[in-house]
């Protein structure tokens, strides 16, 4: 068996799925099965976020979202198909329609009817997906309800594994079909209700299911051929590193890398999964597997650059036990992820690097704290270098000697030292990764 992700941005028009299809009829020549899992076409997400937020015109979105369907399918789908699988849709765009109605009345939404909304996507693409394969005559069958059995912690969700293998086994691998398309970055409680684990999860769909099926090949399809050294958007330079060690992986993943789920990686630290990153429309392909070895040096860099530094500074929090415990405390009340943190040992000042929307709110809150003194606000930019090279002395002492050049207000490292981030001043960002960028290409195995 092998599992083949779809992503959503490659889920747009005819010529899309005519690629999706000869990729997915390629990898199911030498499988007994094919489980593939699918995003939400292109943009449908986020319509249907819209559609919960602008509740005064949540009908009206719908009706363009379950239209875009309609178009898609009309282009992918021949005569026979096409009618099966426009009333699957049409049934689920009722549906929708329904509750799309009601938080309009109420003008009010719950996360839990909140994930119920968002299932609608990833339930929908399954049905376009499975009608352009069968249309080219490969032996499919979708799946529209999710595998992933999970806890109610909605919008966040976490997969209660043991169910959800029970689940996969009894009502989607007995199924006759050689190919199976199932939902991505959604599940279901115990009592059947609808849930999602964050955004791109269906990344992380496709590798604790590999995990739990003992699958040795996992394909994450996607726009780009593979994880790059850098963002292409702002680094013109960056290319597609060819292998990732598992900490690398992880390390990219959690800054924000291709924009996979942090825990896409996870499932693969208990197994012999191998994940491969590659793109619809050029070769290329990175490949995750095992841990790291003595070739491989630097792979990449990221940027952060919403970011805002708090600092905290005060001679009466010295000594005292609990102070930094306080500082902790009033950013779980405020609801507040606290990207880094820093404290020298003079325990003079502490330091907390958070998203920019957050950061008025927790000042805020930690003006209420009698014994700080002051606090400053700052823009600041996260660069982080990723590779098992940092390891190397005489690796690090030249990364750190190009990060000295700039103003650096924190440094920190990562996950076993396979990377090192930096916080400066948010003007200095891009030129910092710019010039790690260069030793990185300068490393590349």
């Amino acid at each position: 068996m092998i599992i083949i992700k779809i992503g959503g941005s490659i889920q747009k028009d005819e010529r899309d799925y005519e690629l999706i299809s000869e990729k997915i009829e390629k990898y199911s020549n030498n499988e007994d099965k094919v489980l593939v899992i699918t995003s939400a076409m292109k943009g449908i997400t986020n319509d249907l976020i819209s559609a919960t937020e602008n509740r005064d015109k949540s009908t009206e979105i719908i009706g363009n979202i379950y239209d875009k369907h309609i178009k898609i399918l009309s282009k992918v789908a021949d005569g026979p198909e096409f009618e099966i699988a426009f009333k699957d849709l049409s049934k689920m765009a009722d549906e929708l329609f329904k509750i799309a109605w009601s938080i309009r009345v109420l003008d009010e939404i719950t996360p839990r009817v909140r994930d119920y909304i968002l299932s609608f996507g990833e339930r929908m693409a399954t049905i376009v997906l499975n009608a352009a394969l069968r249309s080219r005559r490969l032996d499919s069958i979708a799946y529209p309800e999710p595998p992933l059995v999970t806890d109610n912690n909605f919008g966040e969700a976490n997969v209660l594994e043991d169910l959800t293998l029970k689940e996969i086994n009894e009502k989607i691998l007995s199924k006759k079909s050689k190919i199976l398309i199932i939902p991505g970055f959604i599940g279901k409680t115990i009592d059947e209700k609808y849930t999602t684990i964050g955004r791109g999860g269906s990344d992380y769909t496709a590798t604790l299911l590999g995990k739990l099926l003992n699958v040795e090949n996992v394909r994450l399809v996607t726009e780009v051929p593979g994880i790059m050294t850098a963002d292409p958007r702002k680094i013109e330079s960056a290319t597609t590193i060819k292998r990732l060690s598992l900490e690398e992986a992880v390390e990219l993943a959690q800054m924000g890398a291709k924009r996979l789920h942090p825990r896409t990686f996870e499932p693969m630290f208990s197994s012999n999964m191998k994940v491969t990153i590659e793109g619809l429309y050029e070769e290329g392909e990175t490949i995750v597997s095992g841990s790291c070895e003595d070739e491989d040096k630097l792979k990449g860099v990221t940027i952060l650059d919403d970011l805002k530094m708090i600092n905290i500074e005060s001679t009466r929090i010295v000594g005292k036990i609990g102070s930094a415990a306080r500082v902790m405390a009033e950013a779980k009340n405020s609801n507040v992820n606290i990207v880094s943190i820093s404290q020298p040992a003079s325990e003079t000042t502490i330091s907390l690097v958070v998203n920019s929307n957050d950061a008025e709110i927790l000042a805020t809150k930690l003006k209420e704290i009698k014994d700080i003194d002051n606090i400053e606000i700052k823009d600041v930019s996260a660069v982080s270098i990723v590779g098992c090279g940092l390891r190397n002395n005489e690796i690090f002492k030249e990364v750190e000697n190009v990060a000295l050049q700039y103003d650096i207000l924190s440094m920190s490292r990562g996950l076993k030292n396979v990377s090192a981030t930096f916080i400066v001043k948010k003007e200095e960002g891009y030129n910092l990764a710019k010039s790690l960028h260069e030793v990185v290409l300068k490393w590349i195995n």
